[in-house]
């Protein structure tokens, strides 16, 4: 158990974390943008993709199950929205690494309240979860003690000032709308977690999920390739925001160690789903929003530790209760009788 999940687990949340961070620092004050960040990022995974999966199995293809590329198709289209979300708060003033990383894995509590409109039910250990998860999101975006009952509300005002965003001071605006993409993203990643674990239990060996990975990643860099246009070929990075030392050497550097980090937390996690429950995979892989939060208060020195770490740390017990109640794995069974 130590050797085949727990151990490549730890490893690959180290590395989703770092990921997190290398986002952040390329895309906070507008070193380049986020469809050229994306295009690199995702261009360089889907190359060691394919180096390793020619040098290991040549030209030739694995035998999957039924539903395979059906899964793998879904998840693919889910990763569209879901990374580009990513971007879209990581590239903004206030979108700091401990105020991100723990709304976008709030992903548990968005499938809790999808089983409930599909007809799952969450036990005692699921309705804990969605209660611990609620409690860190509204310490993490409390701006202030409340000192008045209506005060209880007021991380609800995110999303209502979205109809005034004009009107914000740059703070706020930058702030609201970096809590409104960490959600549209976790909001996301309640199908994508799903998908996931349906094309990776489906491919039926290594082979299978790296060649169904080779194929996200080549899905996403043409995605935003064609959304980016023509602009994007015009557009160059803003080296002027980075110190003059890494220059030569910087986007070379991030794109690498980006397309690296994304497939080594594929070898490491992926085959975890086929070794033991989705539950225990979901649960052990919310370590990186703790690792993430401690990555962006000492790389980048955010401030509000004490308030981010609490919340960040109840967000983490309430999505183990949710992935030990099993509604992932129950709602996974479910979505399946929809033709995935």
């Amino acid at each position: 158990m130590w050797i085949s999940v727990i151990l490549p687990l730890t490893l690959g949340t180290i590395c989703i974390a770092t990921m997190g961070i290398i986002r952040r620092f390329c895309l906070a004050g507008g070193k380049i943008k986020p469809n050229q960040y994306l295009v690199c990022g995702f261009g360089s995974a889907t190359l060691v993709f394919s180096l390793v999966y020619l040098s290991v199995w040549g030209l030739n293809l694995p035998h999957v199950n039924t539903g395979f590329w059906r899964a793998c198709l879904a998840c693919s289209a889910v990763n569209i929205w879901i990374q580009f979300c990513n971007v879209k708060a990581s590239a903004l003033a206030k979108g700091e690494v401990s105020l991100t990383a723990p709304i976008q894995a709030m992903t548990p509590g968005f499938i809790t309240f999808l089983a409930l409109t599909l007809g799952e039910w969450p036990g005692k250990l699921g309705i804990v979860g969605v209660l611990l998860m609620a409690s860190g999101s509204y310490i993490l975006l409390w701006d202030k003690a409340p000192k008045r009952w209506y005060e209880y509300f007021g991380p609800l005002k995110r999303l209502l000032w979205l109809r005034r965003l004009k009107t914000l001071a740059p703070d706020d605006r930058s702030k609201t709308l970096a809590v409104c993409w960490s959600l549209a993203s976790a909001a996301g990643g309640t199908f994508g977690l799903l998908f996931d674990s349906l094309y990776v239990r489906r491919a039926g060996s290594l082979q299978g999920i790296i060649l169904g990975s080779l194929v996200l990643t080549a899905i996403l860099t043409s995605s935003y390739l064609l959304l980016a246009g023509p602009d994007w070929f015009r557009s160059r990075p803003n080296l002027a925001t980075v110190p003059r030392i890494k220059r030569p050497r910087w986007l070379i550097s991030a794109v690498i160690a980006f397309g690296l980090l994304w497939v080594a937390q594929v070898f490491l996690i992926q085959p975890t789903y086929q070794a033991t429950l989705v539950a225990y995979v979901g649960t052990l892989k919310r370590l990186s929003i703790l690792f993430a939060v401690l990555g962006g208060v000492l790389i980048f020195r955010e401030s509000e530790i004490r308030k981010r770490l609490p919340a960040a740390i109840l967000i983490v017990l309430g999505a183990v209760c949710i992935s030990l109640d099993g509604t992932p794995a129950r709602l996974s069974d479910k979505i399946q009788t929809f033709g995935f």
